[in-house]
């Protein structure tokens, strides 16, 4: 990279890795001035072509930050884009617009990748025959030059020929998973991805793929095949009714004052709020919430002491509001309804719920149910809104109603979501014509178990990569507490609850439960922030020894006030008086406790540990202050005491001297005396004063 500049270095490299994105102007003009000054070194601005492709294919293989890496290419086209045939640039003007060209392809690759994180096998077969098309037309155009440095043509040449293996292997396991998600038990009798399988197996073994990237993506698409094949005969779950609800959860801390949640729901119930919000979303609807009663306690603690009458304001109450409907069309061309309802809590457990219906659906299919409210799902159409993903789309929501309320939000980055899965019905999918209701022994034993009953990851390594995770451990929350029949279990994002016998009601309970513990992370999240920002200013002031005393006694009664409130609302979090029965509360502390909610509140009490070690230097440093005031005090109090004791004796002896005519010599030595005594008297006392200090 010597031939470039190390200045040209380093801006190309800001551009994809330094920590603030470029805006769209700013990456044109830098990258346009980086070619200027590379085109002034023979063969500097091919140099620099390929730098930035390699650069950004970096970039993508570390990140998933595609809009940067496409901000950079838009950039590069405008520079490297086909001469016009009156154009006078150099010879070298057709292997830069072919390399700017391949460099391009990025986007579809990226494409590819994304409609894998969809676990979509048409956008992905799609896709990738798409790009082989494209890398068969660069080729061709490679072929076709007659000059051109003659190792950079190779190295054209040997990323594209490898790029076009890959994919085009790609491609033919995209039609075979499509084939295969699409067959019945029956059909999965017969079926083989043999011819897939050695496809792949020769790419990998191809010279112009060996110890590239892509040799080890292949293998873990052909593992997912192998597994695939090995399981296709065994009985495979069937969700016949369920469901599917995302829930984002969030809390709201005021901007410049204290935000109470009850205040939220005050605010939020006022017409003031409801047009913000339709002016920003749509039309909105905002009523009270209108919960199951397992909240009405019959009496107890309030949230923030004292008592209450759970039957005028149950402990969890407050608004909801309903959003406009939302149809997505996903990269299969298929339209998906779900309905969406935010819900501010007088506790503090905000959240944004959307829920769709689950109606015969095979694993391939709740696969992609799952993954869809999660952050690492692939991006789809949402008809008339500008999001792609519910992740996305949850963002904008709850950051407009943080706006309107004038709040900050706070999320939980270990908990930013939650996906609840309430199956009605789920079947044994076998080869005979009847789909026996699963038991529970089955639930956890079927193809499909380990999809049902491990979290959603993140990031995808192959189409039906579920099918290579390990047997699940299926911890029954409802172990002694349900009926026999009935599952809830839970992982780090996502709760199954299967309740075949159950009615609606009782299954809309366990619903409502779980969405509560999922909501309440970023709640503990806030109190464990406020409480590290408070222990950070009163470092602060103890660390300043002109701070005022009145500096002092407010921050100690802030901490106090803030210790009784966290403590106080955790307490009824934790209590019975949540909620109406213990078999309810026993289940909201399974959930807690499978939630991984204690480690917060380890955190969160750590934090008030030192909030209240801060409190006792405080009352250290204020019984001081108090102390030298005392002192200081009484050190004035005590010399005034001996002037005016000295300024008395002086009266007594004017009074004798009038009163009884005395003018004798030897008096006015013996007053003279006195008063000296007097003044002796009052310095002592004021040196003694001053040592006592």
């Amino acid at each position: 990279m010597r031939a470039l500049g190390s200045s040209t270095v380093d801006t190309v490299d800001a551009l994809l890795f330094a920590p603030e994105s470029p805006t769209r102007d700013a990456a044109v003009r830098a990258v346009e001035a980086a070619f200027a000054h590379a085109g002034e070194t023979p063969g500097g601005d091919l140099l620099l072509a390929l730098y930035l492709y390699g650069r950004c294919l970096e970039k993508w293989e570390k990140t998933e930050d595609y809009d940067r890496i496409e901000l950079i290419l838009d950039a590069l086209d405008l520079v490297t884009r086909a001469p016009t045939p009156d154009d006078d640039a150099h010879g070298d003007a057709q292997l830069l617009s072919i390399l700017g060209g391949q460099a391009q392809l990025l986007r579809t690759a990226m494409g590819v990748e994304d409609a894998l994180s969809c676990s979509c096998p048409v956008a992905t077969g799609a896709r990738a025959r798409s790009l082989v098309t494209d890398l068969d037309g660069l080729l061709e155009q490679e072929l076709a030059l007659d000059d051109g440095p003659d190792e950079l043509r190779a190295l054209i040449r040997s990323d594209a020929t490898a790029s076009r293996r890959y994919f085009d292997a790609i491609g033919e396991v995209a039609d075979g998973i499509l084939e295969f998600v699409q067959l019945d038990a029956r059909g999965r009798e017969d079926f083989d991805f043999g011819h897939v399988l050695r496809t792949l197996r020769a790419a990998e073994r191809a010279d112009d793929i060996k110890g590239d990237v892509y040799e080890s993506e292949l293998r873990a698409h052909r593992f997912a095949l192998e597994a695939l094949n090995e399981h296709a005969r065994e009985p495979h779950l069937l969700v016949d009714s369920a469901e599917v609800t995302y829930l984002y959860p969030f809390a709201l801390r005021g901007r410049s004052t204290t935000l109470e949640a009850a205040t939220t729901v005050a605010r939020a119930l006022g017409d003031a709020f409801a047009e913000a919000l339709t002016a920003g979303i749509g039309p909105v609807s905002v009523r009270e919430l209108d919960l199951n009663d397992l909240w009405d306690a019959g009496g107890g603690e309030s949230p923030g002491g004292g008592t209450q009458d759970p039957r005028d304001e149950p402990g969890y109450s407050g608004v909801s509001i309903a959003l406009p409907p939302i149809r997505v069309t996903t990269t299969a061309d298929e339209e998906l309804d779900f309905t969406a309802e935010v819900r501010l809590s007088r506790l503090g457990n905000h959240h944004l719920l959307v829920r769709s219906e689950l109606e015969g659906a095979r694993l391939h299919e709740v696969n992609q149910s799952l993954r869809r409210g999660s952050h690492g799902m692939g991006e789809e159409a949402f008809e008339g809104l500008e999001w792609t993903t519910f992740p996305r789309y949850a963002d904008a929501i709850t950051g407009t109603i943080a706006s309107a309320l004038d709040a900050e939000r706070v999320l939980n980055p270990k908990a930013p979501y939650h996906v609840v899965l309430a199956a009605r019905s789920i079947s044994v999918e076998q080869t005979a014509e009847s789909t026996p209701r699963a038991s529970l022994s089955q639930l956890q034993r079927a193809v499909g178990a380990s999809l049902l009953f491990h979290p959603v990851r993140h990031l995808t390594t192959s189409l039906e990569e579920w099918i290579r995770y390990p047997p699940p451990t299926v911890d029954n929350l409802l172990e002694g507490q349900g009926y026999a029949g009935d599952l809830v279990t839970r992982t780090d994002n996502t709760t199954v609850a299967y309740m075949p016998a159950s009615p609606e009601w009782l299954i809309a309970e366990y619903v409502e439960m779980i969405e509560f513990v999922s909501s309440v992370p970023p709640l503990l999240t806030l109190w464990e922030r406020r409480a590290a920002d408070l222990d950070l200013e009163l470092k602060t002031s103890l660390q300043d020894e002109d701070v005022s005393i009145e500096t002092l006694y407010d921050q100690e009664v802030r901490i106090r006030e803030l210790e009784h409130e966290v403590r106080a609302q955790l307490a009824f979090l934790r209590s019975p008086a949540l909620c109406r029965t213990r078999g309810q509360r026993r289940f909201l502390d399974a959930l807690w406790e499978a939630a991984g909610l204690p480690r917060l509140e380890e955190e969160l009490e750590r934090r008030l540990t030192a909030l209240a070690e801060r409190q006792e230097r405080i009352a250290t440093m204020l019984r001081r202050r108090q102390r030298e005031h005392t002192e200081r005090l009484g050190y004035r109090v005590e010399v005034v005491l001996g002037f005016i004791a000295a300024a008395s004796l002086a009266g007594v002896l004017q009074w004798t001297d009038a009163a009884f005519n005395v003018d004798a010599r030897m008096w006015a030595w013996i007053e003279a005396g006195l008063l000296g005594l007097a003044a002796a008297i009052v310095v002592g006392i004021y040196l003694w004063a001053g040592r006592s200090r």
